[in-house]
């Protein structure tokens, strides 16, 4: 499907973050009506876009009626009823995962396969719920022109996804995106080998740390970046109370003001942290925060899908012998 809006870019993206097969929007029941699909993003072409969703009638009815979250691991024959596919076709949906927005609308993620949203996951669609409903009240608030930026960032975030698959390739293409968006001057991704005692820093914009070299290692026991792979939370420093030294105190590195350093996580541990900073301070907004958390996340996907190359490479070779 050919991503149209912002809506449908942070459809797309919570797609691609859950490994759904579609992630279908409704908004609000209408005079007492039922709730009409407002945007959808699916792998197949079988949505139905003028679907009705009336409050208990299947799982997004349940959501709508009931106003919480839903999760179901493994759907069965009495629970099979979505609403928003065409009726002469619906997908073998195994699980689906689906909860209310403040505004009165409900978001629905659904899977072909079976217990496909970890507990992990399960607690991320408040962060996609959270994004939409801004997007509501975008035109009448006053920084309606700093979401607009952040919603098309997602939007040419999805578009890098298709078009840069390979990980160096991805990587150095969302820099200049994620400094254009947020407004900071300086963007490093890190990564770690569970269990290593240092961190690698595969890349960076602009150029401060590796100047030419590649993959050059630090201990995580000296700077921001190795407290987050120690305690897996994520540091927000705006610098009005002095400076970070987000790489401990190395000749020829700023002292940077504000720093924001998110953990890419994969498999329930870190494996990665993103890292923006610059010299001044500033505040961090709440929609900052959760841009760059659906930036980490989009990382953490692609590398899910690396990792499973890989693992699936390994065992192929294993399989014929080392050859």
């Amino acid at each position: 499907m050919i991503v149209k809006n912002p809506v449908e870019s942070i459809l797309a993206l919570a797609a691609s973050v859950f490994d759904a097969y579609s992630v279908v929007l409704f908004e609000a029941p209408r005079n007492g009506q039922g709730a009409q699909i407002m945007a959808a993003y699916s792998q197949g072409d079988h949505i139905n876009q003028n679907a009705v969703i009336q409050p208990g009638k299947g799982l997004a009815g349940w959501i709508l009626r009931n106003r919480s979250p839903i999760v179901v691991g493994s759907i069965d024959e009495n629970q099979a009823y979505l609403g928003y596919y065409k009726e002469d076709w619906e997908p073998e949906i195994c699980s689906f995962l689906g909860c209310p927005l403040p505004d009165g609308g409900i978001l629905c993620i659904d899977s072909c396969q079976r217990h496909a949203f970890s507990p992990e996951k399960q607690k991320l669609i408040a962060v996609f719920a959270d994004m939409l409903s801004q997007v509501q009240s975008m035109e009448s608030r006053s920084d309606g022109g700093v979401s607009a930026g952040y919603l098309h960032a997602l939007d040419h975030l999805v578009e890098l996804r298709h078009n840069y698959p390979g990980w160096k390739s991805y990587l150095n293409k969302i820099f200049p995106v994620l400094l254009d968006a947020t407004r900071f001057t300086y963007v490093a991704f890190a990564s770690r080998v569970e269990g290593s005692s240092t961190y690698i820093m595969e890349g960076e914009y602009p150029p401060l740390l590796l100047s030419g070299q590649e993959n050059k290692e630090f201990s995580i026991h000296n700077d921001i970046i190795g407290w987050v792979f120690r305690n897996e939370e994520a540091v927000y420093s705006d610098g009005f109370s002095g400076s970070t030294p987000v790489f401990g105190k190395r000749e020829g590195v700023p002292a940077f003001g504000c720093t924001v350093c998110i953990p890419v996580t994969v498999s329930k541990s870190t494996c990665g942290v993103l890292c923006l900073a610059m010299e001044e301070a500033r505040s961090i907004s709440e929609e900052l925060k959760i841009f760059l958390r659906l930036a980490a996340d989009d990382l953490a996907r692609l590398l899910e899908v690396l990792s499973l190359r890989y693992r699936l490479r390994m065992a192929e070779k294993n399989a014929n012998g080392g050859k």
